[in-house]
């Protein structure tokens, strides 16, 4: 029976806990989707103060200032309620779809120029978070700083990423982040920062004298127009345009405090020229006789990265620099250095060089003054019309082309023939000249064959007298190896002599010796018998007294015979 109550009161408990979680986890579960996020809304606590939406401090009724991110999260609903969100995600872009300048289209470069172009593609972002709850900001001040409480546009920006924000707190603007291609740099432009007390000014290039610009030479300046305000550039924490530019990039910049103007830096071409036969928009002017003149002029400029700060805070853009100095100082220069010469001198090609080469002393004088660098000015048309109207006209210029025409032509025929004496001159020279090179070619052979033939018999009587020097130095050699070749056989003689005598004394002392050891002749011819008496056989024969005979083949036998001889008569006497 008590078993029976502890099944009974562990299947309640069980059952209970098992109800109790699953209440839990229906009730009680946040869940965050992985792409968003969970704005807390508190329903009990103290109220907000008047005016105020999110709750700043803890146990405040209303959204809670925080967020919750991606995942699961456990919330008494009697208490709390929540607002899925979506994440705010700021792209990093791709590179692969960027627009850069040289695919460009010629509106989209005049937009470039007139800084009105944005780069096509897919560029990274930044956001620019404002915050909408917190402190009031002071009067005037519009950026603040993140952790100030203020509200206000945040100082700081958003780069690229995915990022879990309250949009009750904060309201966020994505942008394009600043990208900045080779060949062109950033001007930076304080929006916000503190005002620039001084104002620079900037002079107007003065223009040029006509009457000293005649000569070719550099025209003298007149007076001064009157200048014009320029405000100078900012230095950090100033309102304004900064002196430091940004390199080729990508920069996270705020476009609520500060601009950047992409500037292509390096040499450009600015033409006025002849475009069709309705429209031209070539510099005329008339020159120093009367006669209407229309160039064509390009010009090559460009502008530094020190100086592209400076030129967009003068001008704004390019086509400001186009509008402002390069256009209306390339015709007024082109006019009055123009107006000093006369008609035929921009037909005759040596005055129309001077009058280029004015022209481009004068206008990189003028633009060096503003910070723009002319590499060249080329005049690339020249038209020379009558002052008259009408069919005259024409006429009128072309007696005064021919005309010129007919007097260089006669300029360059005397030239012509002033040169052809000269080259005659100059062939009979020449002419001369080789007749002596082939004399003293000549002079040159037979006095080489002369060394030669000296120098041959020279070598014959020097190799002579050398064959007689080495025959006679071979004979004294000879003798002195004949000598002692004497001296060595009679030395070698000598020797042998003395090695032989010396042997035969040696012999006859060892012998001397030997007789003295034995005691005599007779027991030293008995040893010298016995010494070399090997025989392999003895005969003898007795034929009476007075004979001995045997087949002894040596004298030592013969010798040891006529010892044995006495022997053998005294035995016989015996017997």
């Amino acid at each position: 029976m008590i078993a029976r109550m502890i099944k009974l009161v562990v299947g309640l408990v069980f059952i209970v806990s098992a109800a109790v979680g699953a209440i839990f986890w229906t009730t009680f579960r946040v869940y965050v989707p992985p792409d968003a996020c969970a704005v807390l809304v508190r329903k009990m606590g103290d109220a907000l103060p008047p005016g105020e939406l999110v709750a700043t401090e803890g146990g405040q009724r209303g959204i809670q200032e925080e967020v919750l991110g991606p995942g699961r999260y456990f919330y008494n609903p009697l208490i709390w309620d929540y607002e899925v969100k979506p994440l705010t995600v700021v792209k990093a872009g791709r590179p692969d779809t960027w627009e850069w300048i040289h695919s460009l289209t010629e509106p989209q470069r005049d937009q470039l120029r007139a800084g009105k172009f944005v780069f096509r593609g897919e560029f990274p972002q930044i956001g620019v978070v404002t915050r909408r709850v917190g402190k009031e900001p002071a009067p005037g001040q519009v950026i603040v700083d993140r952790e100030s409480g203020v509200k206000g546009i945040l100082r700081e920006v958003l780069t690229p990423g995915t990022y879990k924000i309250n949009p009750y707190v904060y309201d966020v603007e994505l942008h394009p982040a600043v990208v900045i291609p080779s060949g062109f740099v950033g001007v930076v432009t304080n929006l916000f920062g503190e005002a620039r007390s001084t104002v620079g000014k900037v002079p107007e290039v003065a223009p040029v004298r006509p009457e000293a610009a005649g000569d070719g030479t550099e025209p003298a300046a007149v007076a001064a127009a009157p200048s014009h305000d320029v405000l100078p550039l900012a230095e950090p924490g100033q309102r304004g345009t900064l002196r430091d530019v940004l390199q080729p990039g990508v920069y996270y910049i705020n476009p609520k405090l500060q601009k950047v103007s992409i500037l292509e830096i390096g040499f450009n071409e600015y033409s006025q020229v002849k475009e069709t036969d309705t429209h031209t928009e070539r510099i005329s002017f008339p020159s120093d006789t009367g006669y209407l003149i229309n160039v064509g002029v390009t010009v090559v400029w460009g502008i530094a990265p020190h100086h592209a700060a400076e030129v967009i805070n003068e001008f704004g853009n390019i086509d400001g620099v186009l509008e402002k100095v390069i256009g209306p100082q390339l015709r007024s220069i082109c006019r009055n250095i123009g107006s000093t010469y006369a008609a035929r001198d921009f037909i005759q090609g040596e005055k129309r060089e001077l009058f280029q080469r004015a022209l481009n002393t004068e206008l990189q004088r003028v633009c060096r003054a503003k910070n723009i660098e002319v590499l060249i000015t080329l005049v690339r048309e020249i038209e020379v019309h009558a002052p008259t109207a009408g069919p005259a006209a024409g006429e009128a210029t072309e007696d005064l082309k021919r005309t010129i025409q007919q007097s260089h032509l006669a300029i360059e025929s005397q030239i012509t023939k002033d040169k052809q004496r000269q080259a005659a001159t100059v062939r009979a020279q020449l002419e001369e000249e080789w007749k002596k090179v082939e004399i003293a070619r000549e002079n040159i052979k037979a006095h080489s064959r002369v060394m030669v033939a000296n120098v041959l018999a020279e070598g014959e009587k020097l190799a002579a007298e050398t064959d007689a020097h080495a025959a006679l130095e071979v004979a004294e050699t000879q003798q002195e190896v004949a000598k002692l070749d004497a001296q060595r056989i009679e030395i070698l003689g000598l020797a042998g002599a003395d090695v032989e005598r010396m042997k035969r004394d040696a012999d006859a002392k060892g012998y001397r010796l030997l007789v003295d050891a034995l005691g005599g002749g007779q027991a030293y011819n008995l040893y010298t018998f016995a010494e070399n008496f090997r025989p392999q056989s003895i005969r003898l024969f007795f034929a009476g007294d007075g004979t001995f005979w045997t087949d002894l083949k040596g004298f030592e036998e013969l010798g040891a015979a006529k010892l044995l001889q006495p022997a053998a008569d005294a035995s016989e006497k015996q017997h």
